[in-house]
């Protein structure tokens, strides 16, 4: 059985620290971790608003249908006291297809640490330079974004 996240490390967690800890949870299967990371407001919630709902419905669906190859932070930037935005690469690959892809994380801070609110993701072949060059403003000038 593999290892769960002890939740009481999320209080101490950075914004670019929970991106990649989220990344490592769904690598585990540790789905308690994902939903407990979840700003209180976050629209996610709405569709499932208690944890074991959740958990069932991503051991059914999620576990196993995709592996996580890769996840680097480009770069953060804070945008109000209490919240930040995470660009990072993300790379999986699901029934032998590899995506990669952009997303921006927006992260709230609570008095519980930082907690994961919502998202948007782009394809990486849009960009023509490294992650490290993307900037917030190009990566949010797009059609293609898509919303989470």
């Amino acid at each position: 059985m593999l290892q769960k996240f002890d939740r009481s490390s999320l209080k101490s967690l950075e914004p670019k620290d929970l991106v990649l800890a989220r990344c490592e949870a769904f690598r585990r299967n540790d789905f308690e971790f994902v939903f407990f990371s979840y700003h209180a407001d976050a629209p996610f919630l709405q569709a499932f608003p208690d944890c074991r709902d959740y958990v069932q419905y991503a051991e059914q669906t999620l576990q196993d249908a995709f592996t996580i190859n890769a996840c680097r932070v480009a770069r953060a930037r804070q945008v109000a006291a209490d919240e930040v935005q995470v660009l990072f690469m993300m790379e999986i690959e699901c029934e032998g297809t590899v995506q990669k892809t952009m997303e921006l994380a927006c992260l709230k801070r609570t008095e519980r640490g930082w907690r994961y609110h919502s998202g948007a993701k782009r394809p990486l072949e849009e960009f023509s330079c490294p992650i490290e060059d993307i900037a917030f403003e190009d990566f949010l000038d797009s059609k293609s974004l898509v919303f989470f």
